[in-house]
């Protein structure tokens, strides 16, 4: 396969419309860079559940996963800390 080679242009003045296109695209790359993945396997009676509390929240189902076990975490976190001190 050949290696593609690249040119740089430097500076460019695009029109606005395509200026925010491309912030939009890189804004989202960077978020993307930032973000951990983590996946794994529930059981369908599990993921009901976890939706409808999220319903009952107000919130999309993976945006209450993730608040839920984060709040969690930092109270094990405390309690660890409590329970060593």
């Amino acid at each position: 396969m050949k290696k593609k080679t690249y040119v740089e242009v430097g500076d460019v003045e695009l029109p606005a419309d395509v200026a925010d296109r491309v912030d939009a695209m890189i804004a989202e790359a960077d978020r993307e860079l930032e973000e951990a993945r983590v996946n794994f396997r529930w059981g369908p009676k599990q993921v009901e559940v976890v939706k409808r509390a999220a319903a009952l929240m107000g919130v999309p189902y993976q945006t209450y996963m993730k608040e839920a076990v984060f709040r969690q975490a930092l109270a094990d976190i405390e309690a660890a800390k409590r329970a060593l001190a």
